[in-house]
């Protein structure tokens, strides 16, 4: 697919400013239409998040290894919120190997506890969006990790549909019959990279104090509704 000319004559405009200009600049002048383009171009050079992964754009990084990385997010729901992503470039998230995937979610994992405890947050929303329909507006797969607080203002709720019974039959079926597809497509590798059929189950070693059960329960209360 070409780039329209004038998605072409934007982009130029954008890359004249400074590059931590660029990403609020693209978010005000690019259509829904364009970055759907954009994404499915995979253009590297246009990418907002490739660049702070080569070191050419400047970002507060939380985390950053040879694969994937966390940033601050400079225009935060909540303070911390914090942005995960795969160094890289992968539009959408199901283009991400499954090796891969598995070192995203386990930083994600991690994250989300850190980001917990250092701002004393009452919970954590992430979320993830595929496509310029579900609200994507870089063109490289990306996870939000929010800290909220009661009150905070944050909206993440969206109006519920009401389905019938064969209806809900209906797309439990397509999905299950899908997701078989694509699971024999290829194997799942776990964060060693080995294939999980080939990996035995092994406990961590514990890297400080075990807490009591009493501070335990105390932690989880304060993520409970």
């Amino acid at each position: 697919m070409e780039i329209p000319e004038e998605l072409q004559e934007k982009l130029l405009e954008i890359k004249k400013l400074p590059p931590e200009e660029q990403e609020e600049a693209a978010h005000k002048l690019l259509t829904p239409e364009e970055i759907s383009i954009l994404t499915q171009q995979g253009d590297t050079k246009a990418c907002f998040f490739c660049q702070i992964a080569h070191g050419q754009v400047q970002a507060r990084i939380v985390y950053e290894d040879d694969f994937v990385m966390a940033v601050l997010d400079k225009n935060p729901a909540n303070p911390g919120h914090t942005l995960v992503m795969p160094k890289e470039h992968y539009p959408v998230l199901p283009q991400v190997p499954a090796d891969r995937a598995v070192l995203l979610m386990n930083l994600i994992r991690t994250l989300s506890g850190a980001i917990f405890d250092a701002t004393n947050a009452q919970g954590v929303t992430i979320l993830q969006a595929n496509g310029a329909a579900a609200g994507q507006t870089v063109p490289h797969v990306f996870f939000h990790i929010i800290p909220r607080f009661e009150g905070d203002k944050v909206k993440t709720d969206w109006k519920r549909m009401e389905l019938s019974e064969k209806q809900l039959d209906e797309i439990q079926h397509r999905i299950v019959e899908k997701a078989k597809t694509i699971a024999l497509e290829k194997p799942v590798y776990d964060i060693s990279g080995k294939p999980i059929e080939e990996t035995k189950t092994k406990l961590a070693k514990p890297s400080e104090k075990p807490k009591t059960q009493k501070e335990k329960l105390m932690k989880v209360k304060r993520r409970l509704p």
